[in-house]
């Protein structure tokens, strides 16, 4: 049997309805051959016509006649913060047993370019990169090492749901525990750089973590977001780029900018203050995404 690949997002709100559409859309630009599927809740097919949820199938139905739109369960948790109560309902990419691999990726994130080359990736119930900001660079043992579930490459299976669904009933965690309890020993790493950088990192001066696999690297902001194809929004406490947020909140998130440091002078494959001039135009991307795509279509 021919393989058949997918990107999948999910979508329990508008918000990230809105950030699943915003990534389908740049996928299709960047020319991305897989299918592009969007899981949403499944009481959203019964919502009457003149409803925020119908209204919003419709649009993408309509503006994105090949978009796979996938109506699955949610699986929550009662456990924490309720912002991630229902970040279990990613795991539901097991279930899409149309493909030979999905790669799922959270839609709080941007896509910065196509990601067909990881389906090639060597054949593994589960792949994941690194949570590289949590782990110590100077620790060699991959026992200490956390996974991340940000971005999971899969093989849809019903026993690999199912064995998921388990442990989240028996242990109430959310989804980067479950992973690193199931998976920790036998997933299939990916290489982080590229596809798991977070925005936070536009705000550190200490990149080893994130370099890891190049330790003696100089850390180059232009050149990261340049190579990447995926970046994720993570820069609490500024909220996620959807929300609200005020001045105060933003002028404190900005990356440092001192020209009086060798990090942030110009030099001849970076603008000056690169750290903070890529970190603004990630959010200014989304921003304008989210303007042509989503405000006031529904």
């Amino acid at each position: 049997m021919e393989p058949h690949f997918a990107y999948a997002q999910y979508a329990t709100d508008g918000d990230y309805f809105c950030n699943s559409l915003i990534n389908a859309d740049r996928l299709f630009k960047f020319g991305a051959t897989a299918d592009v599927v969007i899981m949403y809740p499944t009481d959203w097919d019964g919502k009457p016509a003149d409803s925020k949820e119908t209204k919003m199938l419709a649009y993408a139905k309509t503006t994105f006649p090949e978009l796979h739109l996938e109506p699955v369960h949610m699986v929550s948790t009662s456990k924490g913060d309720a912002t991630w109560a229902h970040s279990l309902t990613k795991f539901n990419a097991f279930r899409l047993s149309n493909y030979s691999r999905v790669l799922y990726f959270d839609s709080d994130s941007l896509v910065l370019n196509k990601m067909d080359h990881y389906f090639l990736a060597p054949l593994s119930r589960l792949a994941v990169p690194r949570a590289y900001w949590l782990n110590d660079p100077d620790k060699a043992s991959f026992a200490e090492q956390t996974l991340g579930s940000h971005i999971m490459l899969l093989q849809p299976d019903e026993y690999s749901y199912e064995t998921i669904m388990n442990e989240t009933k028996s242990s109430g965690d959310f989804d980067m525990e479950v992973i690193n309890h199931l998976f920790k020993s036998s997933a299939m790493i990916l290489p982080h750089r590229r596809i798991a950088l977070l925005t936070g990192e536009f705000r550190t001066r200490d990149h080893r973590k994130y370099l890891s696999d190049e330790p003696n690297a100089e850390w180059n902001a232009m050149g990261e977001v340049s190579r990447s194809v995926l970046v994720h929004f993570s820069d609490w406490p500024l909220p996620k780029p959807w929300r609200s947020r005020t001045e105060q909140q933003w002028e404190a998130a900005l990356p440092e900018c001192n020209p009086e440091d060798d990090r942030d002078k110009e030099l001849a494959d970076r603008p000056p203050c690169a750290d903070r001039m890529m970190w603004t135009g990630l959010y200014s991307s989304y921003e304008l995404a989210k303007k042509n795509i989503c405000e006031g279509k529904w």
